[in-house]
C-alpha cells in the first residue's frame, strides 16, 4: 500500500468507519475489526482491493426513502494489525 492510498485509508476510517473490539463466535477472545458504511459501493470496491475486506449489502427497509447501504469489513485479526500499521502515522 503506498502513503497516499494509506492516507485515504485512515481518512475514511476516520470518518466513516470504526475500529472496534469484536466477538465473532460465543467462546472466544474479541479481536480487532475494521467496518465501513457506506452508499457509495465503488468507493467500498476500491477500499476492498487495498484491504481483502468483505463487502456485505444492507437490508433497505424503505427503499422509496433510501438509498442501498453497503458495508466493508475486516475481521482477520493479521489483516486488520497491519492495516493500523499502515495508517497509523496519518
Amino acid at each position: 500500500m503506498k502513503d497516499r492510498e494509506a492516507a485515504y485509508l485512515a481518512g475514511i476510517i476516520d470518518g466513516e468507519g470504526s475500529i472496534t473490539l469484536t466477538r465473532m463466535h460465543d467462546k472466544e477472545h474479541r479481536r480487532p475489526c475494521i467496518t465501513i458504511a457506506s452508499t457509495d459501493l465503488e468507493l467500498l470496491e476500491y477500499l476492498k482491493s487495498l484491504t481483502n475486506g468483505h463487502i456485505t449489502k444492507k437490508k433497505n427497509y424503505r427503499p422509496a426513502r433510501h438509498q442501498n447501504s453497503f458495508t466493508l469489513t475486516i475481521k482477520t485479526k493479521n489483516q486488520v494489525l497491519d492495516i493500523l500499521k499502515f495508517v497509523l502515522p496519518f
